[in-house]
C-alpha cells in the first residue's frame, strides 16, 4: 500500500470493542494497526496477571482511502471516521511509525488525552532518531511524546534530555 493516496484515517468504537474491530477489518484484510501494551492487574481475589490493553481506548487506525472510509464506517461496531474539519482525519505516516517504533522499545508509553505544553524537540540519537515531537517533565523526569491532533491525545517514553535537542 504504498499509494499516495492511502492515508492512516482514525476510526471511533463502541467501547471495549477495539480488538473485535480489529479482528474484523484483519479479517476483511484492511491494513489496520491497534497499538497495544501489556499492563499487569490485580485482581479481586489478589491474583496478579499481565494483559494487553488498547493504548488508545475507543481508536482504531487504519491505512486506506478517503472513499473506502465510508464502508469501513458500516462494519459492525465502528461508530464513526474521525474528522477534521469537513474531511477524514489523517495521522501522518510517521507518527504511526514513531509509536511502532515506541512500542518496539518495550518501555512504558503514558497517555495523556488533551495537550499538555512542551517545547518542541528532536530527538538525535536511539531508535528514535530524527523525530520531532514534544518535551514534558513529570515526576522529575523527561519524556518525549508525538501528539495525535484528531485523537486529542499524545503518546509519551521516557528518554535522556541528551538525546534531544530543541528546535
Amino acid at each position: 500500500m504504498g499509494n499516495p493516496n492511502y492515508n492512516w484515517y482514525v476510526f471511533y468504537t463502541y467501547p471495549n470493542a477495539e480488538k473485535v474491530v480489529y479482528k474484523e477489518l484483519l479479517r476483511r484484510q484492511y491494513n489496520a494497526f491497534l497499538p497495544m501494551v501489556k499492563a499487569l492487574h490485580k485482581w479481586k481475589n489478589r491474583q496478579k496477571k499481565v494483559v494487553s490493553e488498547v493504548l488508545f481506548p475507543g481508536y482504531i487506525l487504519v491505512k486506506t482511502t478517503e472513499p473506502e472510509t465510508f464502508n469501513i464506517v458500516q462494519i459492525p461496531k465502528i461508530i464513526k471516521c474521525v474528522k477534521s474539519g469537513d474531511h477524514p482525519g489523517i495521522v501522518p505516516c510517521r507518527d504511526i511509525k514513531c509509536i511502532k517504533l515506541m512500542l518496539e522499545l518495550g518501555q512504558k508509553i503514558f497517555v495523556e488525552h488533551g495537550f499538555s505544553g512542551g517545547e518542541q524537540v528532536k530527538v538525535t540519537r536511539g531508535p528514535l532518531s530524527g523525530y520531532k515531537g514534544i518535551l514534558v517533565k513529570r515526576k522529575g523526569k523527561n519524556r518525549f511524546g508525538i501528539q495525535l491532533n484528531d485523537l486529542n491525545q499524545c503518546a509519551y517514553i521516557e528518554i535522556p534530555a541528551s538525546m534531544l535537542e530543541k528546535l
